[in-house]
């Protein structure tokens, strides 16, 4: 092997082990906090489909990897070819400009999901009354518009078995909001499952991962 081989595989192996060991920028990703959905946003009050999502949500260990634990979804007949159910990640500073990449673990069970990287800012003609691409103040934030998504390959549905999603991306250094250039200030991980049927079942997700692996130019 010659020195410029040994020299790329090293530089390669280094940029991926940096990368994938990075601080996890979602706060309690694997739910092993004291209260394991600490950090969460379950609870959805403001949305007209989702007033129940939070009697949904749990911890499980029983269907977790060995030694962790996840969130498991459990919705009754009816909910999962309406509304479904989701779980949302705290609010995150956002680095407009910035390149991530976000991995999240799906047990799929009984029905199908998507998960989402979204990006927010203060919203400057806050709203009454539901509106799925704004949250009112709550929480300690102001209000906030979304103004960027990256939407997550999906894993496969009806599944027994662990899968892991991820993707990289590029938030933008701005975005147009009101008619004014504004810059990303937040970004959320959301994770939602749902399946064309009448029948109640489950769903889990848990380690929860996004990295900022290269910062804005």
């Amino acid at each position: 092997m010659t020195a410029f081989v040994v020299a790329l595989f090293t530089l390669l192996f280094t940029s991926a082990h940096a990368q994938s060991t990075g601080a996890n920028l979602v706060a309690n990703g694997n739910f092993t906090a004291s209260d394991p959905l600490q950090g969460w946003r379950i609870d959805f009050p403001y949305e007209g489909w989702y007033v129940k999502n939070k009697t949904y949500l749990s911890i499980d260990t029983a269907h977790a990897k060995p030694g962790t634990k996840c969130a498991q979804i459990d919705l009754p007949p009816g909910v999962a070819g309406n509304e479904g159910g989701k779980i949302e990640s705290a609010f995150i500073k956002a680095d407009p400009g910035a390149t991530y990449r976000v991995q999240i673990d799906c047990l799929t069970w009984d029905f199908a999901e998507k998960t989402f990287v979204e990006a927010w800012v203060t919203d400057p003609k806050p709203v009454k009354g539901p509106d799925k691409f704004r949250v009112p103040e709550r929480d300690g934030h102001p209000p906030l518009v979304m103004v960027y998504r990256a939407q997550i390959p999906d894993a496969k549905g009806g599944s027994k078995q662990w899968q892991t999603v991820s993707r990289e991306f590029t938030l933008p250094k701005t975005r147009t909001v009101a008619g004014q250039e504004m810059a990303p200030e937040f970004l959320s991980v959301k994770a939602y499952t749902y399946a064309a049927t009448p029948n109640g079942g489950k769903c889990y997700f848990g380690n929860f991962r996004l990295f900022k692996i290269k910062s804005a130019q």
